[in-house]
């Protein structure tokens, strides 16, 4: 049918079914009752990712603690990252916090218009502009993440692989071809809302679709053929060890990472690359480690597996700093960690053995 049908005709029936499919069975999401360009904003930056089920207490008690531009560029860093903190990803927060200081000050605490200007801002990139100029101000701008790759590769056939950037700007093309004038925004997240909720990557939902009569991938069953990869991602295994040091008061020692590296501005417990490390370390304080648990945890192209050992010393074996102090057990739900030392503190404040240590 695909092949019969041409292009006016194609993009025609897509806005249609797409648009009516959309308007009976999206989801009931907080950032989608909002035309607020900040509340879609904290929203899309929030997304990214990550996944909808995670995001929506994140994004309810971030609008509790910043409830609007001018609140997020006030406040101090440190605060910001400790109410994104298990999200991951911490560029994000800070990049954030950036942009929205730099409204606040250079643009009157205006939020851009179009995706050029937004595009301007810190941690905002092509898509992140196209969704909040589409969504918050009607602007006919297209936005292309995986769901909608996907989800055009898969309509119009496209063999080319997503790992090439002149495929990247073919679908980009394809993207602002089939936008419609009114309501862009709705139709945008009528695609990116098929992606997540029919389109999937390897078990698509094809009799739920409501394209499915002109999609070129379902005409020929190969769905999961879309879209076309020239490389296979490679992932880097890493081992690393922590220790969580307790003293006589039942206190917890911490530290605070650089500004400027992976977990900048996060408190964590001591790591190393090696346990071999961790165990010289200890030693010199006259420490017998145990083990305490073992996390799993992948970010970007790495994954990591987090050995965790805990030991007691004295409190005054380790002097404290701005960086560095120990804390009251009770204290570290109050602290901004990064999500494998916050399972860390989860696992430590539920573990039963905690009040049978000898200390």
């Amino acid at each position: 049918m695909i092949a019969a049908m041409k292009a006016p005709l194609l993009k025609q029936q897509l806005q249609k079914k797409l648009m009516r499919w959309y308007h009976r069975h999206k989801r009931d999401l907080p950032w989608r009752k909002t035309k607020d360009p900040y509340r879609i904003w904290i929203s899309e930056i929030m997304l990214q990712q990550t996944q909808v089920v995670t995001v929506i207490p994140y994004y309810e008690r971030w609008l509790k603690n910043f409830p609007n531009l001018t609140s997020l560029a006030r406040a101090p860093l440190s605060k910001v990252l400790k109410h994104w903190a298990g999200l991951g990803y911490y560029r994000r927060a800070r990049m954030l916090h950036k942009a929205a200081q730099w409204i606040q000050s250079e643009l009157n605490g205006e939020v851009p218009l179009t995706a050029d200007a937004l595009l301007k801002l810190p941690g905002i990139g092509r898509y992140t502009a196209g969704a909040i100029a589409s969504i918050a101000f009607g602007q006919k701008t297209p936005v292309l993440d995986g769901n909608v790759i996907r989800i055009l590769t898969r309509i119009f056939g496209i063999p080319q692989s997503i790992d090439l950037q002149t495929t990247v700007e073919k679908l980009w093309k394809v993207a602002t071809s089939i936008l419609p004038d009114k309501t862009p925004g709705d139709f945008n997240q009528a695609l990116m809302e098929l992606g997540a909720t029919v389109c999937f990557p390897s078990a698509p939902q094809c009799p739920k679709c409501p394209a499915k009569t002109f999609c070129a991938a379902h005409q020929k069953s190969k769905e999961t053929f879309y879209p076309v990869r020239s490389r296979i991602e490679k992932y880097e295994k890493i081992h690393m060890t922590a220790l969580i040091l307790l003293n006589e008061r039942r206190e917890v020692w911490v530290e605070k990472q650089p500004e400027h590296g992976r977990w900048g501005g996060l408190w964590t417990f001591p790591f190393w690359r090696t346990k071999e490390e961790m165990l010289r370390h200890a030693k010199s304080h006259g420490a017998q480690p145990i083990h305490f648990m073992t996390l799993q945890h992948g970010f970007t192209k790495y994954r990591i597996r987090l050995e965790v050992f805990e030991a007691v010393i004295r409190r005054k074996q380790h002097r404290q700093t701005h960086h560095k102090r120990w804390i009251p057990l009770i204290g570290l739900r109050e602290m901004a960690f990064p999500s494998p030392h916050r399972k860390i503190v989860e696992n430590l404040l539920q573990s039963s053995l905690f009040p049978k240590r000898e200390l």
